[in-house]
């Protein structure tokens, strides 16, 4: 799969995920990213109805190699 979402994967999905598709048109904010629309479609049952906001810095700014 490719990073963004379309159209054209649509099918795809729904092959390799029953249900997804249908999923993300009932959303309200839709996810960017498959990654994104994955999560929250395999963790709905976890009691968030929508996709948790995605920051968009690093995780921490004290990250050492």
């Amino acid at each position: 799969m490719r990073g963004y979402i379309t159209e054209t994967d649509f099918e795809e999905c729904d092959e390799a995920f029953p249900g997804i598709v249908r999923y993300y048109r009932e959303l309200k904010d839709k996810p960017k990213t498959f990654l994104e629309l994955f999560w929250a479609y395999t963790h709905r049952k976890c009691g968030r109805p929508e996709p948790l906001p995605v920051t968009t810095g690093p995780a921490s700014h004290s990250v050492s190699r």
